[in-house]
């Protein structure tokens, strides 16, 4: 029995939503999942909730205004950023046509799931100055490599040189430092040299018995378009200036964890400080809820507990990291969002895919 058409589309129209409610409600139990594991250590411990009260009673807050002094620094670089990702595309001002997406994005990426946030980004920026959403969409693609290139070489670096980790832990974590920068490394390849790199691929793959034909062609088909709007990576001038940037913008990120374990009187280490954000980078990427409620706190945990046994504190640092840069950047989303929304430039928002 054939369905009517009616009820085909609905279909259609269902399982996208289905999947992104799946989505969401994994984002949430990850987040609970990951508070839990944070704070079973200190759940029979009696007056923890003392200790952690006291934490944040004793806590030097005069880091504070440094917080939002690196905060506001580190969203303008990575407008700078932006503005030479998209030099192939046009001329761009970081603070009166970049800034305001990219505040949109981590603002939104605070309050809903599925980091919306993103796209409301590219979404704000492509209506602003009339560009396709692929343009943005592709540069935010780039980010992300380079991005995870500095993360990769932060962290590497301080697990080389920090003290009073495990040996195995070190080993363990150089061994999938070295594989995350093998990853970084080829997808920089892929971009820069997109043409012998698709290439080699497809060599490699008609290689391989048990991979049809059609399926290597297909990918390969997937890789060439995928470097399209990447252009900016062929003057070796911009990669480097992206490059300094993104250390420079990673590292600020690095100072803001010292800063929140300063102000709680707990060990930081520029190495510690290193290996904590690198952490921190990697576990936001899993998915949680709007925020990394939770993943934050099991992250901070998870690294920290390996110099000092004050758990109490560590929690409130992590809410502290958390808090101050969660607060001050919705807020500005919001008022960037109200303003692009009176303008009409986020009217018509595609559905996130």
């Amino acid at each position: 029995m054939l369905l009517p058409e009616s009820s085909v589309n609905s279909l259609k129209k269902r399982r996208p939503m289905r999947g992104k409610i799946g989505k969401i409600l994994l984002g949430l139990i990850i987040s609970a999942v990951s508070l839990w594991l944070a704070v079973r250590g200190m759940l029979g411990s009696p007056g923890a909730w003392t200790k952690i009260v006291t934490a944040f009673r004793e806590a030097d807050y005069r880091s504070l205004p440094i917080i939002l002094l690196v905060l506001a620094i580190f969203y303008w670089l990575k407008a700078v950023r932006w503005k030479l990702l998209l030099t192939p595309v046009g001329k761009f001002r970081p603070g009166r046509d970049l800034l305001g997406p990219i505040m949109i994005g981590f603002g939104f990426n605070n309050l809903l799931p599925l980091r919306i946030g993103e796209l409301l980004r590219c979404h704000a920026f492509a209506r602003q100055q009339h560009l396709p959403l692929t343009v943005a969409l592709s540069s935010v693609v780039l980010e992300r490599i380079l991005d995870g290139m500095s993360v990769v070489f932060y962290l590497s670096i301080g697990l080389l040189f920090v003290e009073g980790l495990d040996p195995r832990v070190q080993q363990a974590a150089s061994v999938f430092s070295m594989a995350a920068a093998v990853i970084v490394a080829v997808s920089l390849i892929y971009v820069i040299w997109t043409k012998p790199f698709v290439l080699l691929v497809e060599r490699i793959l008609i290689r391989v018995p048990f991979i049809p034909s059609r399926l290597a062609a297909r990918f390969c088909s997937i890789l060439e378009s995928g470097a399209k709007g990447l252009s900016s990576l062929k003057d070796p001038r911009l990669v480097f200036l992206m490059l300094i940037l993104s250390l420079i913008k990673w590292g600020l990120n690095g100072f803001l964890v010292l800063l929140s374990l300063w102000s709680f009187n707990l060990p930081h280490t520029i190495p510690i400080g290193m290996v904590l954000m690198g952490a921190i980078a990697f576990g936001v990427a899993v998915p949680s809820s709007p925020g990394y409620v939770g993943v934050m706190q099991l992250v901070f945990i998870s690294v920290m507990q390996f110099f000092t046994p004050d758990q109490e504190s560590i929690l409130a640092a992590s809410f502290y990291y958390q808090l101050t840069q969660w607060v001050p950047v919705t807020l500005i989303g919001l008022i960037y969002g109200g303003i692009f929304l009176w303008q009409g430039n986020l009217n018509d928002l595609e559905p996130l895919t």
